[in-house]
């Protein structure tokens, strides 16, 4: 009976080592990814080099970024805070769109079927444009999804959000500081 007793505070004792280990392991990563998510250390860099064909066969590439304030989301179907923004993405796109200075561009890794689902079922107005998952993470620089990322009329990145939320309030306010960034760049020239 004492070997039990023994044992099993042993393992007890164990067990709490073992998760106080895990523990701390899960912090150091969440704190890279932290860092990670941030990506403010992209700021002033160039976009990289594309060229995609949206849904509707526009063609873009890098240099049609140059002399416009672009704003470039990435989402896919299946990811919930990629969902939540189209409204708001939509309500922005559809402030900025007679504006010859701004463009938005959207890129997602589903299928073109799939892609055309989504644009017909959230009623998204912006040009959508399907690609493989390698050239998004080339894009946004391995960030996941949602990604948006604001690029002055140089080509240089000003702003980049990594994340999202499905909370209305908090998808707001993240809409109205991407809103003021694109109204200060555009005010600049």
């Amino acid at each position: 009976m004492k070997e039990k007793i023994v044992f099993l505070f042993m393992l007890f004792n164990y067990t709490i080592s073992f998760a106080q280990v895990i523990n701390d392991k899960f912090d150091i990563i969440m704190n890279s990814y932290s860092f990670f998510k941030d990506n403010n250390y992209l700021i002033g860099k160039e976009i990289n080099n594309f060229e995609a064909v949206s849904l509707n066969n526009d063609t873009v590439s890098k240099s049609c970024l140059f002399g416009k304030v672009t704003l470039i989301n990435f989402w896919f179907e299946n990811c919930a805070p990629c969902i939540a923004e189209f409204g708001v993405l939509s309500n922005l796109y559809k402030k900025y769109k007679n504006n010859c200075s701004f463009q938005f561009l959207s890129f997602t890794p589903d299928e073109s079927e799939i892609a055309r689902k989504v644009v017909n079922k959230y009623s998204i107005p912006f040009a959508v444009f399907p690609v493989s998952r390698e050239f998004i993470y080339r894009m946004n620089f391995n960030s996941g999804f949602p990604t948006t990322i604001i690029i002055n009329k140089e080509g240089i990145i000003e702003f980049i959000k990594v994340g999202g939320s499905i909370d209305d309030e908090l998808i707001k306010q993240s809409i109205i500081k991407i809103d003021d960034i694109i109204e200060q760049i555009l005010a600049r020239n």
